[in-house]
């Protein structure tokens, strides 16, 4: 088990964590981070899109960012 952390960077500066979380493996922190990314998208929407979440090992090495996109669950239009 290895501790990650998953920042937040934006247009108004990083959003730093400072906890982290113990994960099994980089391919679950990876599947956080991407549920992150949606949940943002969702929750804060056009203020977020553009923002990475950038998870970081403990020895403070980036390992991946993931985008946080629009989302099609954030829009209120149907198709």
């Amino acid at each position: 088990m290895e501790r990650y952390f998953f920042d937040v960077v934006g247009n108004e500066g990083p959003a730093l964590d400072y906890t982290g979380r113990t994960l099994p493996t980089a391919d679950e922190a990876y599947n956080v981070a991407e549920l992150m990314a949606l949940d943002l998208a969702v929750k804060q929407g056009d203020g977020v899109i553009g923002s990475t979440v950038t998870v970081s090992n403990t020895y403070g090495r980036k390992l991946f960012s993931i985008q946080v996109k629009e989302s099609y669950l954030s829009g209120s239009s149907a198709t």
